[in-house]
């Protein structure tokens, strides 16, 4: 199901949770709810589907489970996410942060001599907040998590309406996208990639963020030809020390821009012996007198002497000019 469809239906279910009629329990009641073995498979499935990155999908089976059952599930949903100590990613924190929000239906009814003391029965809200405490999340960041994994933040709007939020805003991305879902991340980058770039372009801090935690090629390719700054060239360096597949073609892609050029030939060189990718477009570069010059000595100063003196003897016509 359509993520954006299935937020519309979670916000008509949970408003009907509101006006869900409060039901009194006993003791004896309740661990005879707590025993039943179908709100512990429901409640293992809800959990799986939560950290996966499916609060939406399970936010929505969770919400068709009927009551009273659903309060049980949900509180052993909760108590089972609670006791796996998972780093929160913002689709989690999203989902959690939802069940602290519905209201218990269910209360634990104790009376003594004189007195009669009701609590809720299946203290899931609490468990919550105590998983949002743990995590140390703030209201800025929950706001940001969930206009993003719901669909509704505009980047735009969102870092130019205020100058004086402008920084704290882009700080707070930067810090929290790579919590993001790929579903969010994948929101934010399509914001970037689809707008006319001659109008708007974030700042080149949040385009790295953005660019690093989504892996999107469309905005490595916006990137690359930015104005460089310390950013970029923070980046640069990143992906020169990873040396993945992804990583090599954005070095590659890198050097077209004259102020990155040296650098990624450097970093490129560094593979030249281990991926073909790399070697051939260090190839193409040779013919540039200054290329090459960068290209031999860096390889050299990788400590690839015999490699490169072999790649001489097999590519004579790039050393003879």
């Amino acid at each position: 199901m359509h993520k954006r469809l299935l937020v519309i239906l979670l916000s008509v279910m949970l408003s009907g949770l509101s006006m869900v009629q409060a039901v009194e329990l006993t003791q004896q009641q309740k661990q005879q709810m707590l025993a039943d073995t179908q709100s512990h498979d429901d409640a293992q499935r809800i959990v799986a589907l939560a950290l996966s990155d499916q609060s939406d999908k399970a936010n929505f089976d969770l919400l068709r489970i009927k009551q009273p059952q659903q309060e049980v599930v949900r509180f052993l949903a909760i108590k089972s996410i609670a006791e796996n100590h998972p780093q929160y990613t913002s689709d989690l924190a999203v989902f959690v942060d939802s069940q602290r929000k519905v209201p218990s239906s269910l209360t634990l009814v104790e009376q003594g001599d004189g007195f009669r003391f009701s609590s809720p029965a299946f203290a899931y809200q609490q468990l919550a907040q105590r998983l949002m405490d743990d995590w140390d999340l703030n209201e800025q960041e929950m706001n940001f998590y969930i206009a993003v994994e719901n669909g509704k933040l505009n980047l735009r709007t969102w870092l130019t309406e205020n100058p004086e939020l402008t920084s704290p805003r882009e700080r707070l991305l930067i810090e929290n996208v790579v919590k993001l879902s790929e579903d969010g991340m994948s929101f934010l980058a399509q914001q970037v990639t689809t707008n006319n770039v001659v109008s708007w372009l974030p700042s080149t801090e949040v385009m790295v963020a953005i660019a690093s935690a989504s892996h999107s090629p469309e905005l490595y390719n916006i990137l690359w030809k930015m104005k460089t700054n310390s950013a970029v060239n923070r980046e640069l360096e990143r992906l020169g020390a990873d040396g993945s597949e992804f990583s090599i073609q954005q070095l590659i892609l890198a050097s077209s821009n004259p102020s990155l050029n040296k650098r990624s030939l450097q970093l490129l060189a560094k593979y030249a012996p281990t991926s073909q990718p790399a070697e051939d477009f260090l190839v193409s570069k040779m013919n540039n007198r200054n290329d090459a010059q960068v290209i031999s000595t860096s390889i050299q100063e990788y400590g690839y002497s015999s490699w490169f003196k072999q790649w001489v003897i097999e590519h004579p016509e790039l050393f003879n000019h």
